[in-house]
């Protein structure tokens, strides 16, 4: 794997643990499909999706400050690490907590969903942070790789049991949901405390100072990011049912299948963008910034093509008018895949965190005045034409963003590597295309099976010629 630069071999497995961390509700998924209706699948997704919302308001951002004081140690580094341990293990638990059990004071039913469900799924997404945007990254940051992977397989193991116990076996519904969410989060908040210790050393104001000066203006790129991806769910469920709302959680569910994989490359790498310096790329970034380039397109391809052969025998037929959807919602991902590149240059390399919340923020706003139009049109399908716009918003601003702040991005570096993009794009367009067609129809099938040669080429190609900026 040294496509992926310094540590390559070891990035690899982070990649490896991380992906199946955060990819087994996807691969349970085909299974709880076939006990839930898409109504109540579109309730839990819903909860999730909200809750997910304020947790990315409050604590995702400080996921970049964790890599980032890792990886460039100086006088603030400690202090900022041991301000944001606090902040996850103690005051988001607690602070969730509260506003949860206050919920069903005010309200017997929000968006057509239980009070009583709101407050479990708030007080569980609550916990989440203390793994998620610290124990985990701090860990992969210093390449603790046991300890990575002692907190990442017992939250597998957690995640897996519960979800299947509770909603395959015993099929408590929506309840058992959100449940086994609360089950995994306070078990995994547990271990990430046990494990990964706060660091030590006197914290002043001067270093909260720091932390907020960093986190703050990240808040709105985080929200906007998941305005993006995740608005359409709440914001469809006010202007359609939630039979709509669970085809489009189904159909981005199957998409997040890109994004995870495309995020969790990404997430390996942004030691290596930290330490890069200007005109880049550099050493550090040129191989794993042209691997993500290539991997942009080639992977909601390979998933596409999965889908459009495999998902019929997967799926309860109630289901199958998500695929379509799931084509729509792929061509983001690719979008997607290009726009953390250039993201990371300006958060990670830059500290540009201040300027990159007007890139996401711009293209959320293009998803807020088109959801409501388009969900109540056309639904599932509209709601998921307006996310991928989106993201081909943040693309277009995340390219435009460094010119502005006069970075040097030397982007004709990676022009040796046009083979390898154009096959993906290609395999893309065949993929995504197959979507459309009639569910099973040989049609599908073969263009599907097809657009994989493509990939299989680009890959090939990019391990054999990829090489370092000159």
């Amino acid at each position: 794997m040294r496509l992926l630069g310094p540590g390559g071999r070891t990035a690899t497995l982070y990649i490896a643990l991380a992906g199946l961390q955060r990819g087994m509700p996807l691969i349970i998924l085909p299974f709880i499909s076939q006990v839930m209706s898409p109504a109540e699948y579109g309730a839990a997704s819903l909860l999730t999706a909200s809750s997910l919302f304020l947790v990315t308001i409050v604590a995702a951002p400080l996921e970049a400050l964790v890599f980032r004081a890792a990886a460039r140690p100086d006088d603030n580094s400690q202090p900022a690490l041991r301000i944001a341990g606090l902040y996850c293990y103690v005051v988001v638990p607690t602070s969730f907590a509260i506003i949860g059990g206050a919920i069903p004071l005010f309200s017997h039913e929000i968006l057509g969903v239980k009070s009583d469900l709101w407050t479990i799924a708030l007080i569980a997404v609550g916990f989440q942070p203390a793994m998620t945007y610290f124990a985990v990254p701090l860990s992969q940051a210093r390449r603790n790789l046991a300890r990575y992977a002692s907190i990442t397989t017992m939250s597998i193991v957690l995640l897996a049991s519960s979800k299947i116990m509770l909603l395959v076996v015993w099929q408590l519904g929506v309840f058992g949901w959100v449940l086994s969410d609360l089950i995994g989060a306070l078990t995994s908040a547990a271990l990430a405390m046990t494990l990964v210790r706060l660091p030590p050393g006197p914290v002043d104001r001067r270093h909260i100072r720091f932390v907020a000066n960093f986190v703050v203006p990240l808040v709105p790129h985080r929200a906007s990011v998941w305005a993006i991806r995740s608005l359409s769910k709440p914001a469809l469920a006010i202007v359609s049912s939630l039979t709509q709302v669970g085809l489009l959680s189904l159909g981005q569910n199957i998409a997040s299948i890109a994004t995870l994989l495309l995020a969790e490359i990404n997430r390996a790498a942004l030691p290596q963008y930290s330490r890069e310096s200007f005109p880049a790329p550099t050493a550090q970034t040129y191989r794993p910034a042209s691997l993500q380039m290539v991997l942009a397109f080639a992977i909601p391809s390979l998933v596409a093509s999965a889908l459009a052969l495999v998902g019929q025998y997967v799926f309860p037929q109630s289901y199958w008018d998500s695929f379509s959807i799931s084509g729509i919602l792929l061509i983001g991902q690719a979008a997607f895949g290009l726009y953390i590149i250039p993201s990371n240059y300006l958060i990670q390399t830059a500290g540009a965190t201040k300027q990159i919340g007007l890139v996401a923020g711009a293209s959320a706003i293009i998803v807020l005045a088109s959801l409501p139009a388009l969900g109540k049109n056309y639904g599932a399908m509209g709601a998921a034409l307006a996310t991928t716009v989106g993201f081909f918003g943040a693309l277009l601003m995340s390219m435009i963003m460094p010119r502005i702040l006069r970075l040097r991005i030397r982007w004709r570096s990676w022009v040796s590597h046009w083979p390898e993009i154009s096959l993906s794009i290609l395999a893309l367009v065949g993929s995504t295309a197959s979507l459309l067609l009639p569910v099973g129809s040989t049609p599908a099938r073969v263009l599907a099976a097809a657009s994989t040669l493509p990939v299989v080429i680009a890959l090939v190609l990019h391990m054999r010629f990829a090489r370092p900026s000159q």
